[in-house]
């Protein structure tokens, strides 16, 4: 019974750790995009603007540039 309750105490620390990426669209972009997209979000019904946010930085996240893969002369790669 030991050995499960060290996997199962290294799993949850490393869910704590890194889990958020999954479930947090947010956690992986610039803070400077989700300030831009919390500034659009008083043209948002109330009742939809969390639902809208995640969406919105879901599809950035999705569709972001990386650096590495369009090049660093890419005007995409510009911030």
């Amino acid at each position: 019974m030991g050995t499960f309750s060290d996997l199962d105490k290294k799993l949850t620390e490393n869910i704590y750790d890194h889990g958020s990426r999954l479930t947090d669209p947010k956690a992986d972009l610039p803070r400077r995009v989700t300030e831009t997209v919390d500034l659009l979000m008083p043209f948002i019904q109330p009742d939809a603007r969390e639902s809208v946010r995640l969406q919105i930085l879901g599809i950035i996240l999705e569709h972001i540039f990386d650096e590495a893969e369009i090049g660093p002369g890419d005007p995409a790669a510009e911030k």
